[in-house]
């Protein structure tokens, strides 16, 4: 007797084939103009692998305009379950980001482009593309990502500066969210280096800073080389569920991601936990440890976190070698095959 695969089946392979086909070779989108990449990405309920799928069967404003939820699945092989998109108005706004874009000298880097983070690109639910305002050229850097309370002890803003600093004369591109507290001071703290590269990634559109009381902070972020950096269009305004989509992002720049202090509950331990999802790496500042506002990360230390104490042993994580645990008297690093 012949049996046949269901058809469910054969079309969950089919399409399984062609996104990993996509992910394995990544069209060059040089010619695509900018309205119709901005518009993909407003399209939230696919991926970005799919969305370059849809991309070699439509190329102009009159294909996108064309397109139904009919249409997008049968590029797909899948049923999508989502609300019909108003693709004239999902165009319009395309077209306002662009000019806004241009009003603010900023620009929307694809994940197709090669300045896209090549990290970031790795990780699940990778944004189609980033809206940069700054040098680009900094996302291609090799970085680590530094996160923290936004109430810190002295020890924590003086943790933060230290090994933000020391990890910038290292070579290595600092990455935080602009928040206040231990993002704030790391930036700062790259700043202090002759390296001074730094990256902000922000839960809101380019547009707008947040919190507004660290706008000079922003501006000497892309000052001395850095960006701001977002997976929101312009207009996009703050919102609580934006912080841990924000905070994937934060994660996915970077091999490792460093707890600087954080209590329980902390949104630092959010980004924490999505690196380790992605087989990143995760540590802590032997600095903080014990303090009052570090309950979070000292869960993260018991649990194997390598306290680190200079931006050498950083490097030395970064590098697969690992750090020794003075505190503990063991070397190593969280981490998840």
């Amino acid at each position: 007797m012949v049996h046949r695969k269901p058809r469910v089946e054969m079309r969950s392979s089919l399409v399984h084939a062609e996104l990993e086909r996509i992910a394995e070779n990544i069209p060059l989108l040089d010619e695509v103009e900018l309205p119709l990449k901005l518009a993909l990405h407003r399209l939230h309920f696919l991926s970005w692998q799919e969305r370059l799928l849809i991309l070699e069967n439509i190329h102009y404003k009159e294909d996108f305009l064309s397109l139904g939820l009919a249409e997008i699945e049968s590029f797909l092989y899948r049923s999508i379950r989502a609300r019909e998109p108003d693709m004239a108005r999902i165009w319009e706004q395309a077209e306002r980001d662009a000019e806004q874009l241009v009003r603010m000298g900023a620009k929307f880097v694809c994940v197709t482009d090669k300045e896209y983070p090549p990290l970031l690109r790795e990780i699940h639910r990778a944004p189609f593309g980033l809206f940069v305002r700054g040098d680009s050229r900094c996302l291609g850097l090799q970085a680590v990502t530094m996160v923290g309370t936004r109430m810190p002890t002295w020890a924590g803003v003086r943790a933060a500066v230290h090994l933000a600093r020391e990890a910038a004369d290292a070579g290595l591109c600092v990455v935080s969210g602009l928040a206040r507290g231990i993002d704030a001071a790391a930036h700062r703290g790259a700043l202090q280096s002759a390296g001074k590269a730094t990256i902000a990634v922000l839960p809101c559109g380019l547009d707008s800073v947040y919190p507004p009381s660290n706008r000079p902070l922003a501006a000497g972020i892309i000052a001395a080389g850095g960006c701001l950096v977002t997976e929101y269009p312009p207009g996009v305004s703050l919102d609580r569920y934006r912080f841990p989509e924000r905070n994937r992002i934060l994660a996915g720049f970077s091999r490792l991601t460093l707890v600087i202090e954080a209590p329980e509950h902390s949104g630092a331990l959010i980004t924490a936990e999505f690196a380790l999802n992605e087989g990143r790496d995760v540590a802590v500042a032997a600095e903080c440890s014990g303090s009052s506002r570090n309950a979070g990360a000292d869960a993260l230390s018991k649990e194997g976190a390598c306290q680190v104490r200079s931006g050498a042993e950083i490097i030395a994580i970064m590098s697969g070698s690992g750090a020794w645990d003075w505190a503990n008297g063991r070397s190593g690093i969280i981490g998840r095959d």
